[in-house]
């Protein structure tokens, strides 16, 4: 590997200028899945042009380590001005919420407005309370209210899914995950998470479908994950 970084280092460069390239075609006719492939990829490379510029340093091979450096900066810096450009502006006609309509008679709630008042919580379904509410002026943007039972220090975030085909329209990697709420241990039921915003990108404004919004704790201590409870939401997608 030490022999690779110092004689192919030059190659990284090349892989993030073709990963940077595809990731912008990908925007471009949103294939959200390609997209967030490409997306690890590329932060995989930037990791391994660190390591080979650390490599170079220590071997002192200083021109190198200098020029990897410039060029891996080149490279990011011309490639993502067309890439947020293209994230920003391109329209991106998506059919998903047509593709994917409500079932008949599927029993579903109804996010609220984000200027509406919460309800009241209450513990009379087992100790568990889930409240959605939506941006009034930009569809597809959420926030996600939650009451609970006693937990364990850990952290709580969201899985969700249409309900036809259990297509994840969320993020399932926690890193990726913006429903993501680290909490301390709670000893009754009691608010856990209040107001935090994620974004549903599969869909359309208007285009509305179903999707199982499955809450989910992972124990700071075990790692073990545990789903809480989940619930039947209308959603729309966010257009970018």
């Amino acid at each position: 590997m030490k022999r690779f970084f110092l004689k192919y280092w030059w190659t990284l460069i090349v892989a993030l200028a073709l990963l940077m390239a595809a990731s912008i075609g990908a925007t471009a006719i949103m294939k959200p899945v390609l997209g967030t492939a490409l997306e690890i990829l590329m932060l995989l490379d930037i990791l391994a042009l660190i390591v080979s510029q650390i490599v170079l340093l220590c071997n002192k091979k200083w021109w190198a380590a200098i020029l990897s450096f410039l060029l891996s900066c080149v490279v990011f810096f011309l490639l993502l001005i067309p890439m947020v450009m293209v994230s920003l502006f391109t329209p991106y006609p998506d059919s998903f919420g047509k593709d994917h309509p409500i079932p008949e008679g599927l029993e579903y709630n109804i996010p609220i407005s984000r200027a509406a008042e919460l309800p009241a919580a209450d513990s009379l379904d087992a100790d568990t309370w889930l409240q959605l509410q939506e941006d009034d002026h930009q569809g597809g943007i959420y926030t996600y209210t939650l009451y609970y039972s006693a937990l364990p220090a850990g952290e709580v975030f969201l899985r969700c899914y249409e309900v036809t085909e259990d297509i994840p329209v969320l993020p399932i990697a926690l890193v990726r995950n913006d429903s993501r709420v680290e909490i301390d241990s709670t000893a009754a039921f009691s608010q856990v998470v209040g107001g935090k915003e994620f974004i549903i990108h599969y869909g359309d404004w208007g285009d509305f479908y179903a999707a199982r919004i499955e809450v989910w704790h992972r124990n700071a201590v075990t790692g073990e994950e545990t789903k809480l409870l989940e619930k039947i939401y209308r959603v729309e997608g966010w257009m970018r």
